[in-house]
């Protein structure tokens, strides 16, 4: 009995292994869809070659299409190598990228083509969700190289399309006019990352086309950005309900610019900003006319050339940031300027500077209905100079 029960056991087995080689080849009998069980695929085995001379922008897409097409949702593997790219990578709808780190799998932008390394998406049905992550990999715009040989100088990412859930985790974008220029994304998440070698801004929301809230309620945090040859390190034009926290936003040296390590222009609003350290900007934080509502505080500013914190909009927050000012050769006007503005709070915030500083530390020119409370500031100057306006309260400032 038992030998019977056996029989019929390697029978049944020997028919799930038919059933199974037979969907397997219903659905294209290569190797790899086998593999891709877990939803994961290797962009090798759809074609792609790393380290090759040749640009790999159509094997690239037609690796993201391999989920697209299928109406299901995966990530495309690549192995560490670089990926020499003429055309722009369009992003498709579900499917995600991940390489085997920063600096080991490498998107690189070759050809004369004036094209970012990462263009506008693919979406489905209409609909602006993306669900897209990128993730342990590098995107190497080669600006400088390209502007050595009198080549066109790219970005590294650019989305002008509406999109929502939208990651980029661990990813590396170097040697780029702007990094990531994403204009009207929502519900997404930046962070662990790294920005480097950018000639423009490093994050840019945004457009002076797009009404304010176009990108909003997307996290920025605990990214690196260094060595900017201009631009802001992260500039939210436009951006509402987003949140800023945690980013080392450092230059070795001063760029020759007015711009910020963050700046808030074109009605941006509703964000906070907190717990960022910049450095070597020539203002350390920049709020632009008509930004209102946004909640700066605890930031670490250091050594800005022209304003550790400028102010020109009106109903601000900015509390207990520390601004050091330890660069003698530096000349800032004043750490903190208010020119223009009004309803703003100025709460709890310390300076510390080099011996012999002799500049005012809180400047407020033409600005009404400012509380300017609980202040340090360490001048041998003036402590804070109110100029113009009214209403402004002036209250428990003490300098060292």
């Amino acid at each position: 009995m038992s030998s019977i029960f056996n029989r019929k056991g390697r029978l049944s087995l020997l028919l799930v292994a038919v059933i199974a080689l037979v969907i397997q080849g219903s659905i294209g009998g290569s190797s790899h869809v086998a593999q891709a069980a877990d939803n994961v695929i290797n962009a090798k085995d759809l074609g792609v070659k790393p380290n090759s001379n040749s640009s790999q922008s159509r094997e690239i897409q037609n690796a993201l299409k391999y989920f697209y097409d299928r109406g299901t949702e995966g990530t495309v593997y690549f192995p560490a190598g670089t990926y020499l790219v003429d055309d722009s990578i369009r992003l498709y709808a579900g499917v995600s990228l991940n390489g085997d780190g920063m600096g080991k799998t490498i998107f690189k932008k070759t050809g004369s083509k004036n094209q970012y390394v990462i263009g506008n998406p693919i979406l489905r049905n209409n609909s602006d969700r993306l669900d897209v992550k990128l993730s342990n990999l590098t995107i190497d715009a080669d600006r400088a190289n390209r502007e050595a040989r009198g080549e066109s100088q790219v970005g590294g990412m650019i989305i002008d399309v509406a999109v929502s859930h939208l990651t980029l985790d661990r990813v590396e974008i170097s040697d780029t006019t702007i990094g990531a220029l994403l204009r009207r994304t929502r519900d997404s998440e930046i962070t662990n990352s790294r920005f480097d070698q950018n000639n423009g801004h490093a994050i840019a929301t945004g457009h002076e086309s797009y009404p304010a809230g176009e990108f909003r309620n997307v996290k920025i945090t605990n990214n690196q950005i260094t060595n900017s040859g201009g631009g802001s390190g992260i500039n939210l034009s436009r951006a509402t309900y987003t949140t800023v926290t945690g980013n080392q936003i450092i230059n070795k040296t001063h760029q020759s610019d007015g711009y910020a390590g963050i700046r808030i222009p074109n009605s941006g609003a509703h964000n906070t900003v907190n717990n960022n350290v910049i450095e070597n900007y020539p203002r350390g934080i920049f709020v632009l006319t008509g930004a209102t509502d946004n909640n700066v505080y605890k930031n670490t500013i250091k050594n800005a050339s022209l304003q550790g914190l400028l102010v020109q909009s009106d109903g601000n927050t900015f509390t207990d940031n520390e601004f050091f000012q330890t660069n003698s050769s530096l000349n800032p006007d004043t750490i903190i300027r208010l020119a223009n503005a009004n309803n703003n709070k100025i709460i709890g915030n310390e300076m510390t500077t080099y011996s012999g500083f002799s500049n005012i530390g809180i400047r407020v020119t033409d600005s009404s209905s400012n509380e300017i409370k609980d202040n340090i500031t360490d001048t041998s100057g003036k402590s804070v100079s109110i100029e113009g306006g009214s209403n402004n309260v002036n209250k428990g400032n003490r300098n060292r």
